[in-house]
Order: structure tokens, then C-alpha cells, then sequence
């Protein structure tokens, strides 16, 4: 049974049946609702960076160094990782469609419709294609990361190819800085992260990119989800909305 913990923002803990684990997106530390702080975490044996943004990967490096864990990312996000001190033998590049396999875990990027954008220390810019992920877990379970994608016609084909039956779905944008402008929606509003989910035949849509649950676009995107489900019957997403901490389980347990 795959168990996935949301530690807030796009931030995952993924446990497999075998106790591998794998961290999604790693942005903790500086996260003031993180339930725990990377020196809380277990040992990591993979991590995937779907792009360069600093709420993303901030912490790829720490928890990297700390327990020698293999990454998969993009060019640009590797470049910066060298920079930040990661052996590159740790790093495996990689680009749409490309499988590869680290720690018993099968992983193939597939288009997300974002941006990665990094500065190394020199000043360097670089710019690059965020990747989203199928992740195929030792007990068959099949996982789709969204990676801050916005919509697009291909989730259909994605579906259709790799029937994901757990979907890690942004669904707003919670800005918590400053330093960025006001945006009027995330990159999929909630109704198109619900359209997303049917789309790509999800069993189970987890809520993710967001600090506090009870911001109003992840109510709107479980209300959908429910509606549809209610219209459509079974076969219609789930959704699952978490608090930071929070830790669901596929299957899902019997409450019996």
C-alpha cells in the first residue's frame, strides 16, 4: 500500500509498499506550514524536481547531501543543483518521454505546461521546460505529478497511456510572497484541474499547491469533483484535500 504525505505547497512524501520513499518538490523548511522540517524526514532515497522554482526545490540540496539521494530533473534544475554543491553522480537529467529508472522506481517525465527558470551563483540564467511525472510504484500503482502545468488537450493522451490511477494536482495558487504580483488564478483554475482529472481517468485527485486547505479554490475543485462523481457515478475522480501532514493511502483502507 503506496502512502502519500502532503507536507504543503507541492510538497510529497511518497512511502511504497517496499518502504522506498520519494520526495516530491521539496519545499519545507522555509514553508512556516510544513508540518515537519527536513531534519524530521526519513532517509530519502529519490527525489523528483519537476522544475527550478524555488518552492519547488529548495531543499533538494540538504536532503540530497544528507542521505546521498538520487534526483531526476531537468537540465537547467541539474545545472543549479551542481552549483549548489549535489554530486552530479546523483543527478539523472532528463526530458519529456524519456523513462528511467533509480532506486527500483520506474519514472517517466511527460509535458507540463510550464516554465523552469533558474540563476546559478555566476549569474548565469538559464530557462527550461518543467516535467511532470508518472511514477510507477513497485505494487503497480501508477502516480501522475502535475508540476504547476496548466491545462492542456494531451492529459487525454497521457490518460490513455498511462491510466494514472493517483493524480497530484495543482489546483490554485496561494501566494504566500510579496515579491510576486497578484495573480487572478493559478495555473488551472479549479474547475480545469477538474477537467484535468477526468481527462487523465483518475481514481484519486490530491489537492496540492496551497498552505492551508481552506482556501477557497480547493473547496471550489472538491465540490466539483463531488458534483461530477454524483452526475457521473462511479469511475469519476475522488478528491482528496489534505491538511499539511495529512497522509493518504491507495488503496484506501476499510473503515470496518
Amino acid at each position: 500500500m503506496a502512502k502519500f504525505q502532503f507536507l504543503g505547497f507541492a510538497s510529497f512524501l511518497i512511502t511504497a509498499d517496499d518502504g522506498t520513499t520519494i520526495l516530491i518538490d521539496p519545499y519545507i523548511d522555509d514553508n512556516p506550514k510544513a508540518p515537519v522540517k527536513t531534519d524530521d524526514l526519513p532517509k530519502i532515497d529519490l527525489i523528483l524536481v519537476s522544475h527550478g522554482a524555488f518552492d519547488h526545490m529548495k531543499d533538494t540540496p540538504k536532503v540530497a547531501l544528507r542521505d546521498g539521494s538520487k534526483i531526476i530533473c531537468g537540465g537547467e534544475t541539474m545545472n543549479l543543483l551542481i552549483d549548489q554543491g549535489v554530486p552530479a553522480k546523483q543527478i539523472t537529467q532528463c526530458v519529456w518521454g524519456l523513462a528511467v529508472r533509480e532506486c527500483g522506481i520506474t519514472v517517466r517525465p511527460v509535458v507540463s505546461m510550464h516554465r523552469s527558470s533558474v540563476r546559478l551563483s555566476d549569474g548565469t540564467a538559464m530557462d527550461g521546460f518543467a516535467l511532470g511525472f508518472i511514477i510507477y510504484l513497485p505494487d503497480g500503482t501508477r502516480v501522475y505529478n502535475a508540476s504547476d502545468t496548466a491545462l492542456f488537450s494531451d492529459m487525454k493522451l497521457i490518460g490513455e497511456l498511462h491510466k494514472p490511477q493517483v493524480g497530484l494536482m495543482n489546483v490554485t495558487i496561494e501566494n504566500c510572497f510579496d515579491f510576486l504580483p497578484e495573480f487572478l488564478t493559478g495555473e488551472m483554475t479549479p474547475y480545469e484541474a477538474s477537467l484535468a482529472c477526468q481527462w487523465l481517468g483518475l481514481e484519486y485527485a490530491v489537492a496540492c499547491h496551497y498552505a492551508d486547505k481552506d482556501n477557497p479554490d480547493v473547496r471550489e475543485f472538491e465540490q466539483l469533483l463531488r458534483l461530477m462523481k454524483d452526475k457521473n457515478g462511479e469511475g469519476s475522480p475522488v478528491p482528496v484535500v489534505m491538511d499539511p501532514g495529512g497522509v493518504f493511502e491507495y488503496p484506501v483502507k476499510s473503515k470496518s
